[in-house]
């Protein structure tokens, strides 16, 4: 299995997209230091602030995107490079190669965890306060990754299932990905409407995103009181998630079996 992974990891090395994701979690630190700058984040500053606004807006929207379009080039590769026949005469599964391409999603999602940690770590720093409980920050990044690599799964199966190109792939998860964040945020204000509840109960986004409220709103805030019924525990919101990932790589790796079978 390390050997399929280690092939996959150079297949996108060849096209450069290890940087790319490197790239895109400096991106995001930019306009959120420049906002920080202006005093614009209500009470939070400096380093607080940026990794705050990287936590919650910049991993939900930049991470599933690049996750995504990396997934359609990943299960693509042997289609439009005319190597499926390649595959079939060697004595691999095609489960294996499924779950090596999903733990090069997950190795690249811990990568931009990392970077995303060390940008926040770099405009606090350009905002000109101290680099505050790091290991409690970095334990966040590492969490918010992982469950957001889970949460793009679903889009993963309608990727190898319609096995369509790649500009379709790219919209669909930019979809995806929007619907999800905004609904994970216009929930935290629509408390009382079943349907958004409904949404933000079974959608993986808006799971992981009433957990992430309980880190970064301030209780002292007016509207706390309000949005609290908005929360959810972590272990709730893990559990859920992992139940989500489990039966959709089961279906990945189904439909990616017959496809190649």
């Amino acid at each position: 299995m390390l050997k399929l992974i280690q092939c996959e990891m150079r297949k996108l090395k060849r096209k450069h997209f290890v940087s790319f994701v490197v790239f895109s979690a400096f991106l995001f630190p930019i306009p959120f230091t420049a906002l920080v700058l202006a005093g614009s984040v209500g009470n939070f500053t400096g380093f607080e602030a940026v990794f705050g606004l990287l936590a919650t807006m910049g991993m939900p929207i930049m991470l599933p995107a690049v996750l995504g379009i990396i997934a359609a080039m990943l299960f693509f590769m042997e289609r439009d490079n005319d190597t499926l026949k390649n595959l079939r005469t060697i004595p691999i599964s095609p489960i294996k190669i499924a779950t090596a391409k999903i733990a090069v999603l997950y190795i690249l999602g811990l990568i931009f965890a990392i970077a995303t940690m060390l940008s926040s770590m770099i405009g606090g720093l350009i905002a000109g306060s101290e680099l505050t409980d790091i290991g409690k920050n970095f334990g966040i990044a590492i969490i918010t990754d992982l469950l957001y690599t889970t949460s793009i799964l679903p889009v993963v199966i309608a990727i190898v299932g319609f096995n369509r190109s790649y500009i379709f792939s790219i919209i669909l998860t930019f979809f995806y990905t929007m619907f999800d964040f905004m609904l994970a945020y216009g929930g935290m204000f629509a408390t009382t409407d079943p349907m958004m509840r409904l949404l933000t109960s079974i959608l993986p986004a808006p799971i992981i995103y009433r957990w992430q409220a309980t880190q970064f709103v301030d209780p002292g805030t007016p509207a706390y009181s309000v949005i609290e019924p908005y929360f959810l525990p972590l272990w709730l919101v893990v559990l859920t998630v992992i139940i989500i990932g489990l039966l959709s790589y089961l279906a990945i790796v189904r439909i990616y079996s017959k496809r190649e079978s």
